[in-house]
């Protein structure tokens, strides 16, 4: 405001006439954005108080805050509150906090809020557009009728053979690098991003013994953030209009011609291989089956393989590393988790298999709780669709049901990370506890409180696949070596930079035979 007093006492002293109207402009518009600000005080809603122009959201824009932890803070100040208002900037938002709300927003509402709170212009970002996870309406149906045939658990015994592979692999490289401190994220990333690759393509990405394989590589490249993609993400949330017209992709140039040459070339050999029976049956090649079926375009084809490539190997990596870390914490939890995986096996004649390791209760447990205290999505964001009464769980005198009315467009922030934190539904949440997921403990609530993979008709189509991948690869890890923290280790905090949810300093672990 300094700045705009010495501008405005400028104008004043060398053209007094002419700097009434900007006097007067500056002042409607500051008397405007104050009004805007009080939408939510006028709802008689809770909400934190909002800073002019950045509104709620300056933290996690200027990188100081990932924004679960805002929604934490702000989750945490209205602990009795049903839901909490916000500003994404000017516009007025709502996160939810009651998981009954919640589950009718993912389930029984759905149609009101089918839409995920992300832009992606076709024009700059082609194949991005065809994503289940951005995709809308029609797109989206047809994105997950294509892709969902490739992601049952009779694909995913299909494909374990080639899993169990690449997990044979995985260990044989911590094995070269017994002694040395690892980050862990960056060593799942290897794995997950080999067996992706292998289980979608059908070929050898090189991840373990290349450090510059051109899938380590491309898969880096989606997930660096340019300045100028920095600048549209911001855009997006302050002024959507002008984000629209800025000729900016999210998936870089080289990514994307890179994958279409990938994509192209194995196609051409598939389509022309004799006999048909020498085909891989590997995820692409379910990709294709649907040409015929569904009249599937080259670039669905390749917009999905895109797809599968991106979005199975870092989420899977962030929960692979993340396990790692908690059981190098707690040492008794990876003796038990070894001692239950060896059983199992004995039980077997130490054969392994995808119904043979679905037998790892404890296994399964780690997993789950894993992802409660790390879900690589730690908020959904969705807009609704249709207008929409949020109900308060309060009654009038008349003893209806008190709500606010959400209009179309608003966004609404799911708090994943909080709700799985809060000691109501997950008691002493800061203790690592895979055993809270047994049936003799575990509890049921009303609505949901578990989100790791999200809930309804947009829950994770990969799911299956994640899964299976991260508990392969961490079975057998502990079933050869004790993992423990490594000496230049830093404590944990999360990275305000990432889109996921992820450690800042990384997770530095060892590991020793057993």
């Amino acid at each position: 405001m300094l700045a705009t007093s010495i501008f405005l006492a400028g104008l004043l002293y060398s053209k007094p006439l002419a700097a009434v109207p900007a006097i007067a402009l500056v002042f409607l518009i500051y008397w405007l954005l104050r009004y805007n600000y009080k939408f939510w005080k006028i709802n008689n809603v809770p909400h934190p108080k909002p800073s002019l122009l950045a509104g709620n959201v300056g933290a996690t824009f200027t990188l100081r805050k990932h924004i679960s932890q805002l929604a934490s803070d702000w989750y945490n100040a209205f602990p009795n509150a049903t839901f909490v208002g916000y500003f994404n900037a000017l516009t007025p938002a709502i996160m939810v906090k009651d998981p009954v709300l919640v589950k009718n927003i993912l389930t029984r509402d759905f149609e009101c809020f089918a839409k995920n709170d992300f832009m992606v212009d076709p024009r700059y970002d082609p194949l991005l557009a065809h994503s289940p996870f951005v995709s809308f309406g029609e797109k989206w149906k047809r994105s997950r009728t294509l892709l969902t045939p490739s992601f049952t658990g009779a694909k995913m015994k299909q494909l374990f053979p080639v899993m169990d592979s690449v997990a044979d692999e995985f260990v044989s490289f911590i094995k070269r690098n017994l002694g040395h401190e690892l980050e862990t994220k960056q060593i799942s990333a290897r794995f997950t991003t080999q067996n992706v690759v292998a289980c979608t393509f059908g070929v050898d990405g090189g991840c373990f013994n290349d450090t510059d394989s051109e899938f380590r590589m491309m898969g880096r490249r989606v997930f660096d953030v340019s300045h100028s993609m920095t600048f549209k993400l911001v855009l997006q949330t302050f002024v959507p209009p002008i984000a629209k017209l800025l000729p900016i992709s999210f998936v870089s140039k080289d990514v994307d011609e890179w994958i279409r040459s990938l994509v192209a070339g194995l196609m051409s050999k598939r389509m022309n291989a004799q006999p048909v029976a020498a085909q891989k049956d590997d995820l692409l090649q379910s990709l294709l089956s649907n040409i015929n079926k569904h009249n599937a375009s080259q670039t669905e084809v390749t917009a999905h393989a895109l797809t599968v490539f991106i979005e199975g190997f870092e989420t899977s990596s962030a929960v692979l590393g993340f396990a790692l870390y908690r059981l190098a914490k707690s040492p008794e939890i990876q003796q038990t988790l070894f001692d239950e995986v060896s059983k199992v096996l004995a039980a077997h004649d130490g054969q392994l298999s995808y119904d043979v390791m679905q037998q790892m209760d404890y296994l399964d447990w780690v997993i789950m709780e894993t992802l409660r205290m790390h879900p690589p999505a730690a908020t959904m964001h969705k807009t609704s669709t249709k207008k929409y009464i949020m109900r308060r769980g309060q009654r009038d005198e008349a003893g209806h049901d008190l709500g606010v009315y959400v209009r179309e467009g608003t966004p609404i922030l799911i708090p994943v990370l909080a709700l799985h934190m809060d000691a109501k539904y997950f008691p002493e949440p800061q203790q690592f506890d895979p055993e809270r997921f047994s049936p003799a403990r575990k509890v049921t609530h009303e609505g949901t409180v578990y989100l790791p993979f999200g809930e309804g008709p947009r829950i994770c189509v990969g799911m299956k696949f994640g899964q299976t991948q991260v508990k392969l690869g961490l079975l057998k890890l502990i079933l050869q070596y004790r993992v423990s923290i490594g000496p230049n280790h830093k404590p944990f905090c999360v990275d305000p930079r990432s889109l996921i949810y992820q450690a800042k300093h990384g997770l530095l672990l060892t590991f020793e035979r057993r």
